[in-house]
């Protein structure tokens, strides 16, 4: 009897291991890279841009489109912008305006994303009932003729 429960034991633990092993393949299949530019590179490098500018919140390595960037944030001129700086060259490769509350939408969306939960963000909510809406018009003028 012992040496079931010790068998049964073996078997487990073995079958637990193996789960966690596989659980942590996805994050082990997309390393980060080995970038050129450093943190503070990129950060002046977008601060470069926005001279009177302040440094907002922590710098991110991100992956866009296959293509690794950091995501510098800075305040200027009582707006926010988001610097994406490519981890290679240290160019800059794109700018934008945001508002905090898009900011925090984009963060909510990417940590759902990581965890298989993806959810529709209010803007693209918004934007399928404005198609609706539009649909909607069409098809009352269309009744209308």
């Amino acid at each position: 009897m012992n040496l079931y429960r010790s068998f049964c034991f073996a078997v487990s633990g073995a079958a637990i291991a193996a789960l966690c092993s596989i659980a942590a393949l996805p994050a082990a299949a997309n390393p980060a890279p080995k970038t050129k530019v450093s943190v503070k590179q990129a950060e002046a490098a977008a601060l470069k841009k926005y001279k009177t500018g302040k440094l907002q919140g922590k710098t991110e390595l991100e992956n866009e489109d296959g293509k690794w960037q950091y995501a510098v944030m800075v305040r200027a001129g009582g707006k926010l912008h988001e610097v994406m700086i490519d981890a290679k060259t240290g160019k800059i490769e794109s700018e934008e305006t945001v508002t905090p509350g898009e900011e925090a939408a984009e963060k909510r969306a990417e940590a759902a994303k990581k965890h298989g939960k993806m959810k529709k963000s209010a803007k693209s909510a918004k934007s399928e009932t404005d198609e609706a809406d539009e649909k909607g018009e069409k098809s009352e003028a269309g009744e209308k003729k």
